[in-house]
């Protein structure tokens, strides 16, 4: 299922002109692969159980609401959704923002997380892959070169007028193993941390994850350290430390990042009036703006 307007779902009323396509969209949901994007300024969905999802957005940001936190999905990151969250979104903005989701069937990440696993004699000799649980790290993350040429391919393609379910499902399957590739980069980056069990590695990774989703979620605001520390329950010392380790740049640095890349996504977008960008971007003053703009910041680095 291939959609290039976003759908029109509750809390929007059903009506006799909706009320057919609702029927169809449901039947087929969660059963084939799916592509929904659009342009709006404003769409509401409530919660709801979904598929293994990947989100993108351009021009602003899509708010996503899951169980315990939100997190906002922009130019700079995307995210990844295991199956079986529940999670709504919100999307209002001043301007046009594009929303470009690709939900999976479900359980088809699990079949290619179990094919991955036998190598070419015994996929021969199996025509059903072995069970398998595909999971994986329900964060924003920066734009990779694993999943997000990829998702950027099929946004293009489907823009440009493909309509191809077949298509679309051999573009799925090249995509899981993009996913799974970025998986093992991000698990890379845990043993940076000091951790003797992998099981606290995890645990540390968990914590300062959420923290960083925090930050690129509410950089617009005041974000003092022991905020950022109490979001990965840890002591302000643990919290630098690690942090710094994990992501390679401090929290400080990673918070000017995500604000410079705001006002220069501003900047692009034709915003002129500096003093409405330093608002916007959290730096407050046209000269942290200004500073931040010319690299004069102390705060240096990008996280990755």
């Amino acid at each position: 299922m291939i959609l290039t307007e976003l759908p029109d779902l509750p809390p929007r009323p059903e009506t006799p002109a909706n009320a057919a396509f609702r029927r169809d969209f449901l039947a087929r949901w969660g059963r084939e692969h799916t592509v929904v994007c659009g342009q709006t300024r404003l769409a509401e969905y409530y919660k709801v159980m979904h598929p293994l999802s990947i989100k993108m957005a351009w021009g602003g940001r899509e708010v996503y609401r899951l169980r315990r936190r939100e997190v906002h999905v922009r130019e700079g990151n995307y995210l990844v959704l295991n199956e079986g969250e529940e999670y709504g979104s919100l999307l209002s903005s001043e301007r046009p923002v594009t929303s470009f989701s690709l939900f999976l069937r479900r359980g088809f990440a699990d079949q290619i997380v179990g094919a991955r696993r036998l190598g070419v004699e015994k996929c021969m000799e199996q025509s059903v892959e072995p069970g398998a649980t595909a999971s994986f790290s329900p964060h924003l993350r920066a734009h990779d070169c694993h999943v997000t040429p990829r998702m950027r391919f099929i946004f293009e393609r489907v823009m440009a007028g493909e309509r191809s379910q077949h298509w679309l499902d051999e573009q799925v399957v090249f995509l899981v193993e993009d996913l799974m590739r970025a998986e093992d980069a991000a698990f890379a980056r845990t043993l940076r941390l000091p951790a003797t069990k992998a099981s606290t590695r995890a645990e540390l990774s968990r914590r300062l994850r959420l923290a960083a989703d925090f930050i690129e979620s509410h950089y617009e605001q005041p974000l003092p350290l022991e905020k950022l520390a109490g979001v990965a329950c840890m002591s302000t010392f643990h919290f630098v430390r690690y942090f710094s380790m994990l992501h390679g740049v401090t929290p400080h640095a990673y918070l000017i990042h995500c604000r410079t890349a705001a006002a220069r996504q501003m900047l692009a977008a034709g915003i002129t009036n500096q003093e409405l960008i330093a608002e916007r971007s959290g730096f407050g003053s046209r000269s942290s703006l200004y500073r931040a703009l010319t690299g004069r910041s102390r705060a240096s680095g990008s996280p990755h």
